[in-house]
C-alpha cells in the first residue's frame, strides 16, 4: 500500500530527482519561515510586559471590593440590618522576586535576583505577589446594638480577612433623617 503510493507519487513529480528537489524546497521554505517568525511579534511576551507594577488604583480597588463584598455579606446576617464597612491595608501589594544564592566554602554567601532579560520592562524573575495585608475592619450596622450581631459580624469578618478580633470594631449606625 506505502510503495504504491510512493511509486504513484514518484510518477507524478517526475521521478526520484525532481521528488528530491520539492523535498529540498519544502525544507527550505520551512527553514525561510522558522527565521521570519523570529520577527514576528510573540502575543504571550506582550501580555507579560503589559503587567505593570501594582499601582495605587489597583490597591484602591482591592480595598473597595472587599469593603462591597463584607457589606453584602453582613446586610444578610439576622439583625444586622443596613451596614457599611471600610477596610484599612498596612501595606500595599508587593512582589517577591526569585533569587539565586550562592554559599563559599569561607561560609560567606551571596544573594541575587533571576534575571530573565535586562532590557525588559521586569527584568527579574516574578516568584509570587502578594496581596496588601489588612491592617483592620471598621463595621457599621443597624443592628449592632445586640452582643448577639456584634459577635456574628465580628466571627464573618475575623473568617474571611484571617485578622484578629482586636482589628475589627462593630458599631451602630446613626439614625438617619
Amino acid at each position: 500500500m506505502i510503495s504504491s503510493l510512493c511509486k504513484t507519487l514518484r510518477e507524478r513529480l517526475g521521478g526520484d530527482k525532481r521528488l528530491l528537489n520539492w523535498i529540498v524546497l519544502a525544507g527550505i521554505a520551512g527553514m525561510v519561515l522558522i527565521a521570519l517568525s523570529e520577527w514576528l511579534p510573540d502575543p504571550q511576551t506582550e501580555a507579560v510586559t503589559e503587567q505593570e507594577e501594582p499601582t495605587a488604583s489597583t490597591v484602591s480597588d482591592y480595598e473597595a471590593d472587599l469593603e462591597q463584598r463584607l457589606e453584602a455579606l453582613i446586610c444578610q446576617v439576622e439583625g444586622a440590618g443596613e451596614a457599611r464597612v471600610m477596610v484599612t491595608l498596612s501595606t500595599s501589594e508587593y512582589i517577591v522576586y526569585a533569587t539565586d544564592s550562592e554559599t563559599h566554602a569561607d561560609g560567606s554567601s551571596r544573594q541575587e535576583h533571576l534575571l530573565l532579560d535586562e532590557e525588559a520592562a521586569e527584568p527579574a524573575l516574578v516568584e509570587t505577589t502578594r496581596t496588601p495585608e489588612i491592617q483592620g475592619v471598621a463595621v457599621l450596622c443597624t443592628g449592632a446594638e445586640s452582643p448577639d450581631v456584634q459577635a456574628k459580624v465580628t466571627q464573618i469578618v475575623q473568617v474571611l480577612t484571617g485578622i484578629g478580633a482586636n482589628r475589627i470594631t462593630v458599631e451602630r449606625m446613626a439614625q438617619q433623617g
